[in-house]
């Protein structure tokens, strides 16, 4: 089945409006989904449909997708916007998650409301990047001020994707063009700046069991990044799940499995 939205609309915010939708079922528990860098809700998408037993939100970040552009954005920005869905549906006891810059947004949020979030799922997840890191951010920013998502576009569908996959399947590459070159520009920079102003959260604060799921093709969230995350949470429950022939847009490139992966980190 495909989606089948209860509530959708834009949220004011301190900087804008923000874009949510809500579907499955209201009573279920509830699951907080946190896009990444060049996502949107639709990131998501592959998954909601075998899901809809639990009460599913998505959100566009401000700046991104449907969401209003503000001035400037910060993780912490992005986890007001977060805040500002789980205050409008009162949502408690709550799963959220997270795909690679959203993991760094879902982590601090799971620093700063402890009680509130219960459990994570982490697909690809980052830690604030060294200096070269924070340099390219800067630099992809730029890049896209200057010439546009197509500046950029190609360049970074073609890291995020596993060789087979690029290959093979050139609906999901497609698809994962298309959000990239959809964005606002200045928006998409906003995020970049953002991660290249990023912190680490307070890894001791988080009490959520957690789930991290790497790639093994993955370049930007490699396994060996995945497993020190792991380390840095090792004062709580973590699994540690690799999917093979799969890069960075794990819900794209595997949604059977990253579903599946999902309803057992909430069941459990």
């Amino acid at each position: 089945m495909a989606s089948s939205i209860n509530s959708y609309g834009s949220l004011k915010a301190h900087h804008g409006h923000i874009y949510y939708e809500q579907e499955g079922n209201k009573s279920g528990h509830s699951v907080l989904f946190i896009h990444g860098l060049g996502g949107t809700t639709n990131t998501y998408q592959p998954l909601v449909s075998s899901l809809q037993d639990f009460n599913l939100v998505r959100f566009d970040w401000a700046g991104h997708g449907r969401s209003t552009l503000p001035q400037k954005t910060s993780i912490d920005s992005y986890v007001e916007d977060a805040e500002a869905i789980i205050n409008h549906f009162s949502l408690k006891d709550i799963t959220v998650i997270g795909h690679s810059l959203g993991c760094l947004v879902a982590l601090t949020l799971a620093a700063k409301q402890p009680s509130l979030v219960s459990k994570l799922v982490l697909y690809g997840p980052i830690k604030a990047p060294p200096q070269p890191g924070r340099d390219g951010a800067k630099g992809r920013a730029e890049s896209v001020r200057k010439g546009g998502m197509a500046a950029v576009a190609d360049t970074v569908v073609g890291n995020a994707f596993a060789a087979q996959t690029l290959k093979e399947r050139p609906e999901i590459v497609s698809f994962g063009r298309e959000l990239l070159s959809r964005q606002n520009a200045e928006g998409y920079a906003l995020a970049c700046l953002s991660l290249a102003e990023s912190r680490d959260p307070e890894w001791g604060a988080i009490k959520a069991k957690t789930t991290i799921v790497s790639g093994s093709e993955d370049k930007v969230s490699t396994p060996a990044l995945c497993k020190a995350i792991a380390e840095e949470l090792g004062h709580t429950k973590v699994d540690l799940v690799t999917f093979e022939g799969v890069a960075h847009w794990h819900t794209l490139e595997n949604a059977k499995e990253s579903a599946e992966v999902l309803r057992k980190a909430v069941s459990s």
